[in-house]
C-alpha cells in the first residue's frame, strides 16, 4: 500500500511499487554511492574533483541523471525498493497478515510493516 502527499491510498502490489514512486536509479550505481561516502568524509567539493578524476564522463552522466531524478521528485533509490520488498516478504514468511505500507513524505518516504499485534504482543495487552 502507497499513501500520497495528499493521504490518497493506493494498493499496489510488490512489483508495481516503482509505478506508484518516483525512484532514481542512478543514485543506486555504485559510483554515485562512492560520491556520497566520499562527500561526507571529505567535503562535495573534494569528492566531485575525485570523482570527475577517477571516473570522468562516466560519473558525470550518473551525477547528472541522478540530479535529474532528484529535480523530478524522485524519494527512493532502485536499492530502497529492492529493500522494501525484501521487508515486506520477509514479514509475510513470519506472519501472512502483515502489509508493507510506504508513506510519502516531502522528499523521502517511511517504509513500514504493520500488521496484528504477535501472540506475545497480544498477551501483554490482555494483562
Amino acid at each position: 500500500m502507497v499513501i500520497d502527499q495528499q493521504n490518497e491510498v493506493m494498493q499496489t502490489t510488490l512489483s508495481g511499487l516503482s509505478t506508484h514512486l518516483r525512484v532514481s536509479s542512478a543514485m543506486s550505481s555504485p559510483l554515485v554511492k562512492q560520491f556520497i561516502a566520499l562527500a561526507k568524509e571529505r567535503g562535495a567539493e573534494k569528492a566531485m574533483h575525485k570523482m570527475l578524476m577517477n571516473s570522468g564522463e562516466e560519473f558525470a552522466q550518473l551525477w547528472k541523471e541522478a540530479q535529474s531524478d532528484l529535480q523530478r521528485g524522485a524519494i527512493m533509490t532502485m536499492d530502497d525498493v529492492v529493500e522494501a520488498v525484501a521487508t515486506a516478504k520477509k514479514g509475510y514468511d513470519e506472519s501472512p497478515r502483515r502489509i508493507l505500507v510506504i508513506q510519502v513524505n516531502q522528499r523521502d518516504c517511511d517504509v513500514l510493516l504493520v500488521g496484528p499485534p504477535d501472540d506475545d504482543e497480544s498477551d501483554s495487552w490482555n494483562a
